[in-house]
């Protein structure tokens, strides 16, 4: 075999082992779900206005769960097939009876209940909400490591969403943000991904706060939503493959 050859199969070899490496790798999404709240640190606002983002969240015209069932087919038939690693099933996540029994850090779990529309997170069918958490003693991951100390990271999954000034005088959109953390075994971050788009249209501003019909905002949240999911599908590879190595 000449030298050539000889620098070809290691190259090869080395490929072969960095897959396989990526691949016997596991990781458990934990949390999958949809914030009702509509943001306002943007525009501004005071009591008013944080009293008629609550209602909307009441309101059970504003029902985000085909956006929700929506990004979540994306998210494990599209995202997932790109990801350098093995994602958990949901089954095994949330089946888990210390996962059903688990109370999260901040409370989230007190929205659970998919039946009540002025919950605030809407989680999909199974899964906990939950966010990341500043100390990472009494983190939300550190106990979702725990639970699945199997695993080589946990995943958080969540929409967000935040109304926007447009340049229109007197009218605001909203832009929908997909936030994607990952956290290996130790519990530090992988990564962190938070994309957005802004809806095309807005409604009006009136009195400082934006009008709170559920009939018009609910198609800015779906087309922002749509925007955002898209426009990761181009990057969420890139992204994923960059920061495997810290796995």
């Amino acid at each position: 075999m000449n030298k050539l050859k000889k620098v070809a199969l290691l190259f090869t070899l080395a490929i072969l082992a960095t897959v396989n490496l990526n691949a016997q790798k596991k990781v458990a999404v934990v949390t999958f779900y949809v914030d009702k709240h509509i943001s306002f640190d943007q525009i501004g606002g005071g009591a008013a206005l944080v009293a008629a983002i609550g209602s909307l969240s009441e309101n059970e015209n504003f029902d985000l769960t085909s956006v929700l069932n929506n990004f979540h087919e994306t998210f494990f038939n599209e995202y997932a097939q790109q990801f350098p690693f093995e994602l958990l099933t949901e089954t095994e996540v949330t089946t888990n009876p210390k996962y059903m029994a688990y109370e999260s850090k901040h409370g989230e779990t007190e929205d659970e209940d998919r039946n009540k529309f002025f919950q605030r997170f809407l989680t999909y069918e199974g899964y906990k909400p939950m966010g990341p958490t500043l100390l990472k003693k009494n983190s939300n991951e550190s106990a979702m490591l725990e639970i699945f100390n199997e695993v080589d990271g946990v995943m958080l999954v969540n929409i967000e969403y935040a109304f926007i000034k447009k340049m229109a005088p007197f009218t605001a959109g909203v832009q929908a943000y997909v936030s994607i953390k990952l956290f290996n075994k130790e519990g530090k971050k992988v990564f962190k991904i938070r994309e957005f788009a802004t809806s095309k249209k807005s409604v009006g501003i009136v009195g400082g706060i934006p009008i709170m019909s559920a009939d018009k905002l609910l198609p800015l949240c779906e087309n922002a939503t749509a925007e955002v999911v898209e426009d990761l599908s181009k990057k969420i590879k890139k992204i994923a493959a960059k920061a495997a190595k810290k796995l």
